[in-house]
């Protein structure tokens, strides 16, 4: 057979090349290794196939097809790359872990253009919600394992290369070498009284070891935009629809419906006859997104740094929201000796944003769909220059959606800077034993500025300009000395863990505000009528933990830990708790008797139990509550400023305490080409922490706190995956499944109810109940039992109610909601409501493929919830007919003598049967189904780019990429993603017509060098 020299180099995803790769002759032990640049030379047969493996990525086989020149780019195995996690003050072998611990693999968190990574974690590990809310620059809402608190903001902890920090906005994903999820108590019991609600831990990147420099640039630039509109009413249909609603109530008609013909403003030559504004393509618009990112990255076996700087810049789809962040990271560690190594971390980013405001308690959405189309965008002639309609004359009183925009938001900013770092000392005293001394430090400053200018709409003014601001500045140090024990003994392994850790943490808040005579000037200087105030809040937390993990022989897994907290939030003889947790876990993949099973490549069973805690209440919730200078007391012939006791303090206030069991069961099949991994828990929080309703005669107008709630979470977890290696083709398949059943087992008392939700333009009741025996915040209210088609029909129903009766009230008419009496008692009354649905989904999943055709790669990724329930305020501000504004063109099908076959009630303004109170005819099935994300991506061959840049460039990468391209509901809102409006911790699936989410199209490149 005819022999010939086969050269190439072999690289990364980074276009690094790789030393010590195995380059083999399909077949045969003929084969060499890569050198430490990554080239290889190697004699073999012209027809002959080179097997290409390294540890960590996915193995490759290509075709010698009579080439001299054969050069490879190896892709990340995320299997083997996980095969060594993060752990709370350490690594495990993932083969060992005996907890709930997921991964998420760079790459994933590379893959979406968002803010944070923890946006970027949606649909990707089972167990964990997160449903975006809100404009650009709003966190997500995040939740582990079902929803762990009543009154305190059950979000996780997270801990960033070792520091306990809060959100995550101001960290660029790129920055991040591994993300772990420690979901159940035996993982994240060790992080104590902040760990109840699950823990994610980030690690971010380290410099390589290679001896080279890398430097890699990332950029993408895209488009956003809204993917659905309502069909609201056009100027003729809106003329239409306002005179039956107003002709049924009894109600004048605007005298503007018959005299259109009138100039939109003083001067103008456009009618309104000729005005049809369409305020969804006024305020939806196209915007921008990019980011941007350098990064260095080089070493050796004795120093090694990565640093990074970062621009992020995202304009939001309604005027006036946008986000932008600039980063700066600079990471390294030193081997100063055999026994001694230093490093750091260091991050530095500046933000800047504006939210969406609500523009008199409404959102822009909400304002958008209110205002009439035959309104002008701009009114020149007007202080401000918009105007809006005149009460009676056009519409009861709608904002102009624009102008709540550029005046009372475009003047309200938040900027922000951030500094997260730590510095580390680690001293090898043997090689089982070593100390490892960590200080960190998380500072975070923000200044917000608001301007509220000048205007007068016609309808609506401001005579005085507001200005206000507030500064905000937090401070966090963390000392952690921790000792490690490591060491085998025959078929004894043992790791143990003894830490001794203190946080200190103070916030300062100082704020003030004033007025000015006009619009030119922005700042506090020479205000008048000026107000001030300031705040100072100090905490600290002392802990001691300690953990063991014992092995035997690779197959019997056994860990402890336990943590011992003291915060200062509590009082004296409360302030120390005690958080264990054990687990164990049986390898039966290692036994003799599967040894001859070839098909299963790993076998492991494994349970755990423990308690974690939560201390999330204020600095100093446990201490009476001193109303300052809030009243006046007379004193002789004179009054003076005096305080009172507000609420009376609560010195046995402790921790919320949740304690959970977990069964999981980990298999590889086929040299782990399948893999798949499934949970079952049981979470229980006791001592939910609620404010206690006292008698008023006590004089007490704030409610004490006490720890007298419990709640139940239950659920089912499960990941899977295959991969598939071929020759031209390697593509991974991995899937997501999980399911959450919430309980609320005790409140303060056993009839205890929490009602939230409740808003005047909703309707005006209360939309959620949390009670013992239903999952928290449920939907409650009423049950529709069809329309009243005749008077006649009305009568037989109110006979039911008795002789003086009604059976709804007095002004039920024919087209009016007929209500479901449950109880039985002949009317309907606040005791026919009931308990309607839940916001939780019955389950959620996620599927992701992605792969490597040549030098093509793609990805795939559908995202989706099940069987959860939406209230829609879209639906009642576009159909509720409560009073005279811009409507859906449903209100085209309200109920007539003529149109009886609808289930669209009648048009009548003031709803006098309250047909939009709440009940289950606004409620829908949130249940959907979302491309996330697709994207094909193109890498030039390395000896092309080599050859036409100078070997400058080493790898080029090309992409287009969507975001939110497909998305499939039942449900008739903007978007069926609802969180939960300024985060109310009770109001979440209310879609109070809050802010959607954008598509996104873009394209970007990836460059190393």
């Amino acid at each position: 057979m005819a022999q010939q020299t086969v050269s190439g180099t072999v690289t990364n995803e980074a276009g690094q090349g790789l030393p010590g790769v195995n380059v083999v002759e399909k077949g045969t032990s003929h084969g060499t290794s890569t050198d430490k640049d990554g080239k290889y030379s190697l004699t073999v047969g012209r027809q002959a196939t080179l097997v290409f493996s390294y540890i960590g990525y996915v193995r490759q086989e290509i075709a010698v097809g009579g080439r001299s020149t054969l050069s490879v780019q190896l892709t990340a195995d995320e299997q083997s790359l996980s095969e060594v996690v993060v752990v709370g003050y350490g690594t495990q072998k993932k083969s060992s872990l005996t907890g709930a611990v997921s991964s998420v693999a760079p790459k994933d968190l590379r893959a979406l253009p968002v803010i944070s990574p923890t946006q970027a974690l949606q649909g990707r590990v089972p167990g964990v919600s997160v449903t975006n809310n809100s404009s650009p620059g709003s966190e997500p809402v995040v939740r582990i394992r079902g929803v762990g608190s009543i009154s305190l903001n059950p979000n996780p902890l997270y801990v960033i290369d070792g520091v306990p920090s809060g959100g995550l906005n101001n960290l660029d994903p790129k920055d991040i070498e591994s993300l772990e999820v420690l979901k159940d108590a035996s993982a994240a019991a060790i992080y104590g009284s902040r760990a109840a609600n699950g823990v994610i831990l980030i690690t971010t990147k380290k410099g390589a070891t290679n001896g080279k420099l890398t430097v890699n640039v990332d950029a993408y630039y895209g488009s956003q935009s809204a993917w659905r509109k309502l069909d609201l009413l056009n100027r003729d249909q809106y003329i239409r629809y306002g005179t039956a609603l107003l002709t049924a109530s009894g109600q004048p008609v605007p005298g503007r419906f018959n005299n259109l013909n009138t100039p939109i403003y003083d001067g103008a030559t456009q009618t309104f006859a000729q005005t049809d504004t369409d305020w969804q393509d006024v305020m939806f618009r196209a915007a921008p997104i990019t980011d941007n990112q350098i990064s260095i990255s080089g070493g050796n076996a004795v120093s090694r740094v990565y640093t990074s700087v970062g621009y992020f810049k995202q304009d939001g789809i309604m005027p006036f929201t946008n986000y932008n962040r600039q980063s700066f990271r600079i990471n390294s560690d030193h081997k100063i000796s055999k026994f001694l190594t230093i490093g750091q971390t260091l991050l530095a980013a500046t933000d800047f944003r504006r939210l969406e405001r609500d523009g008199g308690g409404r959102s822009l959405v909400m304002n958008t769909m209110r205002m009439i189309p035959y309104w002008p965008v701009r009114d020149p002639t007007k202080i401000g220059g918009f105007s809006t309609t005149a009460q009676g004359l056009d519409a009861t009183d709608p904002e102009n959606p624009l102008r709540i925009a550029e005046q009372e938001m475009q003047f309200k900013t938040d900027r922000g800077v951030k500094l997260l770092g730590t510095i580390f000392a680690e001293v090898r005293f043997t090689d089982f034993l070593r100390y490892r001394f960590n200080f960190g430090g998380d500072f975070a400053y923000s200044r917000y500025n608001g301007f509220d200018p000048i205007y007068n709409d016609g309808n609506r003014s401001r005579l005085i300009a507001g200005v206000n601001e507030n500064r905000s500045e937090y401070f966090s140090t963390v000392l952690t000395n921790q000792l490690t024990f490591e060491k085998t003994f025959g078929k004894h392994y043992v790791n143990a863990t003894a830490v001794a850790e203190q946080q200190n943490s103070t916030s300062r808040n100082i704020s003030a505000s004033g007025q000015r005579p006009d619009n030119n000037i922005r700042v506090i200087q020479g205000v008048s009528n000026p107000n001030g105030s300031s705040s100072l809040n100090e905490n600290s937390l002392i802990s001691y933990v300690g953990r063991l993990n014992y092995e035997f022989g690779g197959r019997y897994l056994l860990s402890g830990s336990i943590r011992r907290d003291g915060s200062s939030k509590f009082a004296p003889g409360r302030k120390w708790g005690t958080f264990p947790a054990v687990s164990a876990g049986w390898r039966i993949s290692e036994e003799s008797f599967m040894k001859n099973v070839r098909a299963i490549s790993e076998l492991k069973l494994r349970g755990s139990y423990g308690q974690t805690g939560y201390n999330a209440i204020g600095d100093y919730d446990w201490q009476p509550l001193i109303q300052a200078n809030a009243t006046i007391y007379p004193f002789g012939n004179q009054t003076q400023q005096g305080s009172f006791f507000n609420r009376l303090g609560n010195s046995n206030l402790s921790w919320e305490v949740t304690t959970m069991s977990n069964i999981g069961l980990d298999a590889s099949l086929l040299n782990n080409k399948i893999t798949v991994s499934a949970e079952v828990y049981n979470r229980q929080t006791d001592g939910l922490l609620l404010s206690v309703p006292l008698p008023e005669s006590m004089g007490y107008s704030v409610s004490p706190l006490a720890n007298v709630g419990s709640m139940r979470n239950r659920g089912f977890e499960l990941s899977t995956g295959y991969n598939h290696s071929g020759k031209n083709f390697t593509w991974n398949l991995t899937g997501m499944f999980d399911m959450t059943r919430n309980k609320v087992l005790s409140l303060a008392t056993p009839n205890a109810t929490i009602n939230a939700g409740s808003n005047a333009d909703f309707g005006g009741s209360d939309i959620t109940r949390t009670q013992a025996g239903y999952p928290i915040q449920s939907f409650f209210g009423w049950m529709v039992d069809g329309i009243f088609q005749s008077r006649e029909e009305i009568q037989q129903y109110n006979a039911k109610a008795g002789p003086s009766g009604f059976y709804q009230n007095d002004k039920t008419s024919p087209g009016d909601i007929r209500f479901r009496d449950l109880n039985g008692d002949g009317k309907i009354d606040a005791s026919d409501r009931t308990f309607l649905g839940s916001f939780i989904p019955k389950f959620s999943y996620g599927l992701n493929w992605s792969g490597n055709y040549k030098n093509f790669d793609f990805t795939l990724f559908f995202q989706g919830v099940q069987g959860n329930k939406i209230y829609n305020g879209t639906k009642v501000i576009g159909q509720g007919m409560l009073r005279l504004f811009n409507a859906s063109t449903d209100v085209l099908r309200a109920w007539t003598p003529q149109n009886t076959d609808t289930n669209v009630p009648r048009a009548v303004s003031g709803d006098p049967n309250q047909n939009t109170r709440t009940s289950d005819r606004f409620l829908e099935d949130g249940s959907y189904l979302r491309l996330k994300n697709f994207s094909i991506g193109y890498t030039i061959p390395a000896t092309a780019i080599g050859k036409l840049t100078g070997n400058v460039v080493s790898r080029t990468r090309v992409y287009v990429s969507s975001q939110n391209l497909l998305t499939l509901t039942k449900y008739t809102g903007f978007d069926p993603e609802v969180a939960s409006r300024n985060y109310g911790l009770l109001t979440n699936g209310i879609d109070y017509a809050q802010y959607p989410q954008a598509r996104t199209i873009m394209a970007g490149i990836n460059l190393s060098f």
